[in-house]
């Protein structure tokens, strides 16, 4: 049995919206790794991006995992003078 959810393409909103640092479970998923394997490969220091504990919780920078992936992070804005912290109404989020 398949899965009947359609796949999507992520798209430059999509990687702008990502916190700074992600939690394991997300950074595997972006990676295509279970829960179960991204624990393991942190704990054995083979997670294929950097990553670091904060207390006793893992986490890993966006920035890492896109570099690994090749996405530009953060990713360009799509209209000049339209940064991420831009609230003006001419900046469609």
């Amino acid at each position: 049995m398949g899965s009947t959810a359609k796949r999507r393409h992520v798209t430059g909103s999509d990687i702008a919206a990502l916190p700074i640092v992600l939690d394991p479970v997300t950074a595997g998923r972006m990676l295509g790794i279970g829960r179960t394997s991204t624990y393991r490969l942190l704990e054995t220091g083979e997670f294929p991006a950097p990553a670091f504990r904060a207390g006793k919780q893992w986490r890993i920078p966006t920035a890492g995992i896109c570099a690994l992936l090749g996405i530009p992070y953060p990713p360009p804005d799509d209209k000049p003078g339209c940064g991420r912290a831009d609230t003006t109404p001419d900046c469609e989020k």
